[in-house]
């Protein structure tokens, strides 16, 4: 199988670095898969018959013997095989099915199909609220299991959570003045959000707003939007996505942030951040 993982692996670094392949690549993929595995022993008596593809589909021939059976997990261990041997995200990034089909001679012994988004390992879980004191504003929330959580290392950054290139930013800032909730949700009219979703957008080129919300967060009127856009990192022209928490509390601005590759991998990862910001807690407003 290790054999098998490396030479999956090669092929899919041989046809593009792009960040998504086009259906004219997966052909190519399974032609070079099929050119380099058919005729391959992967053990247990199975033996790679040969690929191609079928749309967002590879799909993968095996021939197998009279006496091989397929376990009862097959496709749990599938999954678990690949995300090991490395290449699980090269299908989940690029929306890249697989099917698996195993003869006895003419006759399909067993059919295993695998979407894209099952060989995605982005299934995180909320852990314990982590509590923050920052200028004087008291909140709790609940960190994703598995992410770094690092100090804020710009001015009125309080933390930050951070996956591979993906972020989760807690920022406190101080408003003009002291606003009640009955006046903030006055100030927010569209003519106010469009103008503050636009100057948020300054950082990106080309910016684009996909959505916009008035919401409530722990009882205080927010607005939620999200606009994508491009961005320069280290010279390079990069895609990019951000999602925005506006919380006005009191004379605070309190931005939860998330941001990340404009892509599919962010698209898995929106409701995790949603379950973040839906857990924030002012443990103050319940003091008195």
């Amino acid at each position: 199988m290790k054999i098998l993982f490396t030479i999956l692996l090669g092929c899919f670094y041989s046809i593009s670095f792009s960040q998504s392949y086009s259906e004219n690549d997966i052909k190519k993929l399974a032609q070079q898969i099929n050119d380099k595995l058919a005729g391959t022993s992967i053990g247990n008596g199975i033996t790679v018959r040969g690929c191609y593809a079928f749309e967002r589909t590879l799909v993968y021939l095996y021939n197998v013997t009279d006496q091989w059976y397929p376990p009862g997990n097959m496709k749990e261990d599938l999954i678990a095989n690949f995300k090991k041997g490395g290449i699980s995200d090269m299908y989940y990034n690029n929306e890249i099915n697989v099917d698996f089909q195993y003869y006895f001679g003419n006759k399909l012994r067993t059919r295993i199909t695998i979407k894209s988004d099952e060989f995605s390992n982005l299934n995180f879980s909320l852990g314990d609220y982590l509590n923050i004191r920052a200028k004087d504003v008291d909140i709790k929330l609940k960190i994703p299991l598995g992410w770094e959580i690092d100090e804020g290392d710009r001015p009125n950054i309080i933390k930050t959570f951070v996956y591979k290139g993906n972020t989760y930013l807690i920022i406190i800032k101080d408003n003009a003045t002291f606003f009640s909730r009955n006046e903030v949700r006055k100030i927010l009219t569209p003519e106010y959000v469009k103008e503050f979703i636009s100057e948020s957008s300054t950082a990106f080129k080309n910016a684009e707003t996909l959505n916009d919300q008035i919401v409530t967060i722990d009882t205080y009127p927010t607005l939620e939007f999200t606009i994508r856009g491009n961005k320069e990192i280290s010279g390079y022209d990069i895609k990019m996505i951000m999602k925005s928490w506006v919380i006005f509390y009191e004379d605070k601005i309190v931005l939860l942030q998330c941001a990340g590759l404009d892509g599919k991998e962010f698209k898995t990862l929106e409701p995790l951040f949603n379950r973040i910001t839906n857990s924030v807690i002012f443990p103050e407003q319940y003091n008195n």
